[in-house]
């Protein structure tokens, strides 16, 4: 099988000839520790470790306001975006961007600024073209992302405002996510009229905390379910599975996922809960599932709990198919080469059907 054909058979929950193994997107501070530790420089992971490779587009998604820097010094930037979002990054270390001031604040403000999601002024990409239809012809894993329309409602707005707002005028969080919903289906069909050839359709939105979700089960059903629903029939017409990531304790979420026809969840964080074993007893015929190696465990490097970690969730969830393997977060710098080595070779040991 070619990688595209692995992973989408896998993803429609079916048996490939092998699981789908990834690189884990690794930071690339690790890759720079593993250059230093044996990885030759020219080489990239997949390379060297015989893995499945993941390409893809994100295409862009924003109302076109001025992006401008309002201070800067050696720790961290404070800057407006192209959504009007006041946000302090830090520099020197690695942490959530902190979000201070928001241009929409009110269902006024949206009505003012909504036509300026407008997918004209964002044409399309002949090099995202391009490379879509070579890696199609190579027979590579590549992807499609459009804005996921909560995620986009939630960064417009900020998770706490936004949040509220669901509670005070669920109608206006409501139009936010179907303008981004149209917005983010026109982009995608603008680009496969173009020539474009994706493996899938993968959606990007953090919907849960380490404790669930951010809001219940029941606002999701009511107020965003009908749009996750839109997207997948959209997808079916174009023979697209969809991958949805999804950060924190995702328990709740899954049944969501499920109930709007989602094909595959990604990437069950261990340290928050989830447990692949678990959810292929529970889900495991309705969506596939994709990572949840513990790279807390692999920081340690204690190689019998690597492999009781890697080999049974591994067994367990391969099973009858709809396993893709990975790990359950980017891969950080605190894992060594010898380690993230001795993980991917587990792996591979125990891929097969």
């Amino acid at each position: 099988m070619t990688a595209a054909e692995r992973f989408r058979t896998a993803l429609r929950r079916n048996v490939p000839d092998r699981i789908p193994l990834t690189s884990g997107f690794p930071w690339p501070e690790a890759v720079e520790r593993w250059q230093t530790e044996g990885l030759p420089a020219d080489t990239a992971v997949e390379d060297a470790l015989g893995l499945d490779t993941v390409t893809g587009a994100w295409l862009p998604a924003d109302l076109g306001f001025k992006v401008r820097v309002i201070e800067e010094t050696d720790a961290y930037k404070v800057e407006v975006d192209a959504n009007g979002v006041t946000t302090k990054i830090w520099k020197d270390h690695y942490a959530t961007p902190l979000q201070l001031a928001f241009a929409i604040r009110t269902y006024d403000d949206w009505k003012r600024h909504r036509h300026r999601l407008d997918p004209d002024r964002f044409p399309v990409s002949d090099d995202v073209i391009q490379a879509s239809q070579d890696a199609h012809e190579a027979g590579a894993f590549h992807y499609l992302t459009v804005t996921e329309p909560i995620w986009f409602a939630l960064r417009l707005l900020g998770h706490e405002n936004c949040l509220e707002w669901m509670l005070m005028d669920p109608a206006f969080v409501e139009d936010i996510v179907a303008c981004a919903t149209d917005f983010g289906l026109e982009q995608a069909e603008r680009h496969l009229a173009a020539g474009g050839k994706f493996s899938c359709l993968w959606l990007w939105s953090d919907l849960c905390y380490k404790n669930g979700m951010l809001y219940s089960p029941a606002v999701h059903r009511r107020l965003f379910l009908e749009h996750h629903r839109r997207i997948k029939a959209w997808c079916d017409r174009h023979d697209l599975p969809i991958v949805f990531h999804c950060d924190g304790l995702v328990r709740d979420f899954i049944p969501l996922l499920i109930e709007a026809g989602i094909d595959c969840v990604q990437p069950l964080e261990a340290r928050c809960g989830n447990d692949v074993r678990v959810y292929k007893r529970q889900y495991g015929r309705d969506i596939a599932l994709f990572g949840n190696i513990d790279m807390d465990v692999l920081a340690r490097g204690d190689r019998s709990q690597i492999e009781q970690e890697v080999v049974t969730k591994i067994e367990a969830a391969k099973v009858d198919g709809g396993y893709l393997h990975c790990s359950d977060h980017s891969v950080p710098p605190t894992v060594s080469w010898d380690t993230y080595r001795f993980w991917q070779d587990l792996a591979r040991d125990h891929a097969d059907y």
